[in-house]
């Protein structure tokens, strides 16, 4: 029985392996390959190194060392406990984000392992070869390390990820596992236990053993696992679904600057950007937290339009960043999208998007403005109902509704305050136009308002008043 998908296609599977999450969870917030870093984990009742890199291997750390001993090989060793709730989030997390490559994901947290079927995904992508390179390269970019595998059955990618391989086909299996040790296969200690007693040592030896007489002697364990590894027997994995939000966040070493956080905060962007491609949506509110030392500092974000653009998102956080100033240096970086919403994007071919909703100058310049100068500075105009032109508006956020409308034949701006003028040193083009009112609130005018022009060639806005004071003023400005 070959697997197979639900359009009746043989399935193929990818498996993306992480075999340094826990690491990769931690120092993915740093831009420098050279700090040594560890993980550690209790181990025998002692808490000692589980995974480190390079710089810390260089040091002389080695794995399975206590952490006294690490810490004594290097002052400046960056040791972190390892979290596994943290890394288990961190794997919903990369689904989501791999969802953009198939509709078929599955999480194996057990193994730090994501399935994707990608027989489809083909159509897309072009080979499943390079698919799998190029969603290892884009996780690279995220902080993530990742081995594949390409075969027939899940079972078989999981294997194939772990030792390089790719798999063609349900009749290769056997072949291409079978110089593989026992030691390998998905089994129980004990079932691994078992089969070392009995003599065996690669897989290609159980493959010849009958499944009854393997059933027999060591349970249906053994024989149901084979059987869903060569395709004998369906291996249905839990799709899993990504969810309508985003939430993820980074320890980081003490920073005492915001340009320390610009590295950080752009992987966490292009992560929830890959989750937003995935799900066809955008986002229109984003917020950034910064825990510090002592208390907390955040920055939200309120766009005109929704969007999914990195390049826009990182602009705009870059702006604001840059008009923080830290009391105190940040040890921990968040980015929350609590809603994904409705997003349209502009195609340039089939895999790449241009922009998104439709190129929105206006919003963007708006929405530099806000982060460059604070939402509060950046304001739109509400219509009023009244005649006089310095009563007839009034400030209101962007996000209101607009409701202001330039009446024909009246100037584009009004000058602070109205500015005596002789009428003799302009000419006059059109008018007069009566404005008479105001009486029920004691601020009551009688104005006869004209269109002038000044020696430059300048086209402005006069008014001769009668009440409350009397003379010739300027008003306006044509643009």
């Amino acid at each position: 029985m070959v697997n197979r998908t639900h359009t009746n296609r043989p399935a193929q599977w990818l498996a993306l392996h992480f075999p340094h999450l826990a690491l990769d969870h931690h120092g993915r917030s740093q831009e420098q390959e050279d700090v040594p870093q560890a993980i550690s984990d209790k181990l025998a009742g002692r808490q000692c190194i589980i995974d480190l890199n390079t710089a810390a291997h260089d040091a002389g750390i080695r794995m399975g060392m206590p952490v006294g001993a690490a810490l004594s090989l290097a002052a400046a060793l960056q040791l972190s406990t390892r979290d596994q709730r943290a890394e288990q989030d961190s794997m919903k997390r990369l689904a989501s984000w791999c969802y953009q490559y198939s509709s078929q994901v599955s999480v194996v947290s057990p193994r730090n392992s994501l399935l994707l079927e990608v027989a489809a995904s083909r159509r897309l992508f072009g080979s499943a070869e390079t698919l799998s390179e190029r969603i290892k390269k884009e996780l690279g970019q995220l902080g993530y390390r990742a081995v594949s595998g390409i075969a027939p059955t899940p079972e078989a990618a999981h294997l194939a990820a772990r030792h390089g391989l790719h798999i063609r086909t349900a009749g290769d299996i056997r072949k291409s596992i079978g110089e593989l040790g026992i030691d390998s296969l998905n089994l129980s200690a004990n079932s691994i236990k078992s089969l070392h007693k009995m003599g065996f040592r690669t897989a290609a030896e159980i493959f010849r053993l009958p499944r009854k007489a393997l059933a027999r002697r060591l349970g249906l364990e053994v024989s149901d696992y084979l059987d869903r590894l060569l395709g004998q027997r369906p291996d249905p994995c839990k799709s899993f679904h990504p969810p309508g939000s985003f939430s993820a966040g980074m320890d980081l070493p003490e920073t005492g600057h915001t340009q320390g956080l610009v590295f950080p905060l752009n992987r966490l962007v292009q992560e929830l950007c890959g989750a937003l491609r995935a799900r066809d949506r955008g986002i229109q509110v984003l917020q950034v937290r910064l825990r510090l030392d002592k208390g907390e500092e955040s920055i939200h974000l309120n766009l005109q339009r929704v969007t999914r653009s990195e390049a826009h998102l990182m602009l705009l956080l870059r702006e604001r960043l840059e008009r923080l100033q830290l009391s105190r240096p940040v040890k921990h970086i968040g980015l929350q999208a609590p809603h994904f919403l409705p997003c349209a994007v502009v195609q340039a071919g089939l895999l790449k998007e241009t922009d998104v909703d439709s190129p929105d100058v206006d919003s963007h310049v708006i929405e530099r403005l806000q982060a460059r100068l604070g939402r509060e500075a950046v304001r739109g105009i509400r219509g009023l109902e009244d005649h006089r032109p310095e009563h007839s508006w009034s400030l209101r956020e962007l996000d209101e509704p607009a409701s202001y409308s330039i009446r024909p034949g009246r100037p584009t701006w009004l000058l602070p305050e109205p500015r005596p003028c002789r009428i003799d040193d302009y000419r006059i083009l059109t008018g007069p136009e009566r404005i008479e009112t105001g009486w029920w609130d004691g601020r009551d005018c009688r104005r006869d308002y004209f269109v002038v022009r000044d020696a430059d060639g300048t086209t402005l806005w006069a008014f001769h008043e009668y009440k409350p004071r009397s003379g010739w003023y300027l008003h306006g400005l044509f643009a």
